[in-house]
Formats: structure tokens, sequence, C-alpha cells
């Protein structure tokens, strides 16, 4: 079995300025100095990677995304991911501290439905804005790397501008929504990430949301197309995939770090919604390395 996948931090990588809540790199550059980083790993913060050029694939979270250029990818603290990438791959990684945002915009961040990708997709093909988004990216990485006066409020405006044109895009290629709807959704998504492991009864989220149990079942049914218990189950479920495959934790101790008592039930809940024992799937995993 593997270790505990890597965790990175902004000071993880080369040339991060100390006490910085922010760092670009060309993508190319990454790969060459940073050996592994395409293995599977995860973050402690934000993520947006805008491609230029070259193909490959993505896996963010068990979901694996066709590289091709003129697509954003966005990540999120936690999610794990790895990439095979081609040889002539080119474009940027811009990662970020969600305090750094916070400190002018407050809980925007949370609100960017790309940065919620357990219901929504974390890639968004952007090829009919490529010259605006190529320009973007080139003048904050200038910003970056030939720092002015104010530096860090002016790399932020680039940030904010990033991510706004990337909301209006993305809300563009999917079909509209009540807004306050979705602002339900969000809420929902980030209490259930912070609490999964230890809150599993959907009437527990619905109070701390104001909201009786019906409604936001209907909520999510509307806009997703689940139930609000399928969501709260789905994020145990990766949490389990991620444990199955970056630890040597038994499958019980891996269901009693998850809240399942009984390990019978555990293996049940798991092969319910993946087809999968646990053990097939990481029999499975063990067999492709």
């Amino acid at each position: 079995m593997a270790t505990s996948v890597p965790v990175y931090q902004l000071t993880s990588f080369p040339r991060h300025e100390p006490n910085t809540l922010f760092h670009m790199t060309r993508l190319e550059r990454l790969v060459e100095e940073f050996k592994r980083i395409g293995d599977s790993h995860s973050h402690t913060f934000y993520l947006v990677m805008w491609i230029t050029n070259g193909t490959g694939t993505h896996t963010i979270d068990f979901k694996t995304y066709d590289v091709m250029p003129y697509q954003l990818y966005f990540l999120t603290p936690g999610q794990v991911h790895n990439w095979e990438l081609s040889a002539d791959i080119r474009g940027y990684n811009l990662f970020f501290d969600a305090n750094f945002m916070r400190s002018r915009f407050g809980n925007r961040l949370h609100q960017y439905p790309f940065y919620h990708s357990h219901q929504h997709l974390p890639v968004l093909k952007a090829a009919d804005r490529r010259h605006l988004f190529d320009e973007l990216f080139t003048n904050a990485y200038d910003e970056y790397e030939h720092p002015q006066p104010n530096r860090a409020d002016v790399f932020l405006s680039y940030l904010h501008i990033l991510l706004e044109t990337a909301n209006r895009l993305y809300n563009q290629q999917r079909p509209g929504t009540d807004t306050q709807l979705y602002d339900h959704i969000r809420q929902y998504e980030e209490l259930i990430e912070n609490q999964f492991l230890t809150v599993r009864e959907v009437s527990a989220y619905a109070d701390q949301m104001n909201l009786t149990p019906n409604y936001l079942n209907h909520i999510c049914k509307k806009v997703l197309g689940k139930t609000a218990s399928q969501l709260v189950h789905e994020r145990q479920v990766v949490e389990a995939q991620r444990l199955l495959t970056h630890t040597a934790q038994s499958v019980k101790e891996i269901g009693f770090a998850l809240g399942f008592d009984d390990p019978s039930y555990f293996v049940r809940f798991f092969k319910k919604h993946t087809n999968r024992t646990p053990l097939d799937f990481r029999q499975t995993l063990t067999a492709h390395r």
C-alpha cells in the first residue's frame, strides 16, 4: 500500500516567498522543477490552472478529465489530484490561501460553483474567451514576477477578475437556476465539508441553515437532482476512496474514522454507492500500479 498522500502548502513550492498568501508559476516550469508533482497529492490552498497547450489527463477525486488547450481547472483545499501531461504542456498555475481573498472579498470565494466540485465540474472550457484569459494570466504573472508597489493588492485584483470572469462563463454554460437556491446549496456543501465526519443527519444540517429538512431536500433535488442525504453520502464515499487509496489503514479503521461503528455496515454502505466492496476497490488500485 502507498503511504499517505502528500499535502502541499504554499511554502512547499520552489521560490515561494515567505509570508505571502499567493504563488504563481508557469505550468511547464512547475513540472520541470517540482519532481513527482504529477503524483497524487492535495493542497492546503486554492488553485486555478490555465492550459494553453498540450494534452493529457487530470484526475480530481477519482474523476478523470481529458486535458486540452484553453481549459481552466479549479481545486479546493483537501482535494486529491494527479495528472499525466504531454511534454509540450504549457500554461499557468495560480495558488492562493483563502484568507488572501477573504481580506477584501469576504465569503465571495465560497460562492463560485467551480469550487464546489463534489457537485459541479471543476473544469471550464474557455476557448471562446481564450484571448481574455491569456491576457489576464499573462498580466497577473508579470505582476507576480516583477514586484511593484502595492503588489499584493494588484495581484488580488487580477485574481478577482479571473474568478469573476470564469464565474460568468461557467454560469453561461449551465441552465439558469434561482440564485438563492444555489446559495443554499453552497452553504449546505460547506457545512458538509466541515462536518461530514461527525454530522450525518440532514436534519442537523437543516437546523444550522434555519431550513426544514424537507425544504433542504427539495432544494437539492431541484438544483442537483439529488437528495440531501446523497450529498452527505457522496462526500463520505470520496473520503473513503481517498483513505483506501492513499493510506495503509484497514477497512475497519477507515470505517471507524468515517463514523461507522459497525464495519460490516460500512462495507455495505460503500458497496451500495460504488458497486464494489472497499477491499475490491483497494485491490483494483493495487493491480493497476
